[in-house]
């Protein structure tokens, strides 16, 4: 079984990781700083992020770690977070687009947009795109993409995308984790006519014991959960290798996605997404809305990429 102890040297490789002070960010942070990256973490609470370098440190000793602010609920911070990496670094080897939230009670962003849809989706939309030009400069780079074994129940309903008509906290968390795939998937497609040296993968963790849940609200936190935990449960180290392998593997290629072999748990293995992750008609229509609500629009062009 893959492990993180069989990620491939990573020095020289820039990482920059969203929600990378908790949870399986966090293990992934560890688990590529320790293999010689340099890690770049995006967190929204620096106090948090802090105290998370600091333990990462612990783990891998004398490893080259950045902490930089971002919120993905608001535009604002993901314009700013991106003009201060692009004039920092000159590279970015891996984008680990990781950070979310889960069904919460009805809030929306800084823009306006239900949290979930905002946050999940499309603060990811506009950051991948903003950092695009260093991703496409840095050879064989990726892109890899969050998303959740929930994306099987979702759909995307274009007619109330911001849960303007009607707001369930589960149903709105699974439209924002198929989100995540058709952009994943639609990202490839334009990186395939482009010729790019780029590749767009997707991933999720299974059912892994983190911080995730607790914003949820209802019966199912109660007795859904906890039996979760109880039988088809993994700790976040162990559903931080689905995406790590994603990022790392020699065998990865543009579009794929890898999950556990149980769906919830179990060894790396690269799946075949439902009709509705590969709706291509639906990714277009996603990433046009996208555009235009994000104000960001993602030219994929060779000609910004250094040989």
């Amino acid at each position: 079984m893959w492990t993180a102890k069989d990620i491939p040297d990573q020095s020289g490789r820039m990482v920059l990781i969203t929600g990378a002070n908790s949870g399986v960010g966090y293990e992934s942070a560890v688990a590529l700083a320790q293999k010689g990256a340099r890690v770049v973490m995006a967190v929204r609470s620096m106090d948090k992020g802090q105290k998370a370098r600091q333990e990462l440190l612990k783990r891998a000793s004398g490893a080259s770690v950045d902490l930089m602010a971002l919120d993905l609920g608001s535009l604002k911070s993901v314009r700013a977070f991106a003009e201060n990496f692009n004039a920092q670094y000159d590279r970015l080897d891996v984008l680990m687009n990781n950070a979310g939230i889960m069904a919460p009670p009805y809030r929306q962003t800084e823009d306006g947009f239900e949290s979930q849809f905002g946050t999940n989706h499309l603060g990811h939309f506009a950051l991948t795109g903003l950092l695009l030009p260093r991703l496409l400069e840095t050879p064989k780079s990726r892109i890899v993409t969050v998303s959740s074994s929930a994306y099987l129940l979702g759909r995307m309903n274009f007619e109330d995308l911001q849960s303007e008509k009607g707001y369930r906290p589960t149903r709105a968390y699974n439209q924002s984790k198929l989100a995540n795939i058709l952009f994943a998937q639609e990202l490839q497609r334009r990186l395939d006519r482009a010729g790019a040296d780029v590749i767009s993968v997707a991933s999720q963790p299974g059912y892994a014991v983190t911080n995730l849940q607790n914003d949820q609200r209802g019966i199912a936190n109660y007795t859904l959960y906890p039996l979760l935990r109880l039988l088809m449960s993994h700790p976040a180290d162990v559903g931080a290798t689905y995406q790590l392998y994603a990022a790392t593997a020699p065998d990865v290629r543009g579009g794929d996605y890898y999950e556990p072999k149980r769906t919830l748990v179990g060894e790396v293995v690269r799946s075949e997404m439902n009709a509705r992750g590969k709706n291509a008609a639906d990714a277009a229509r996603l990433w046009a809305i996208s555009e235009q609500l994000t104000g960001v629009t993602i030219n994929v062009s060779v000609r910004e990429r250094v040989s």
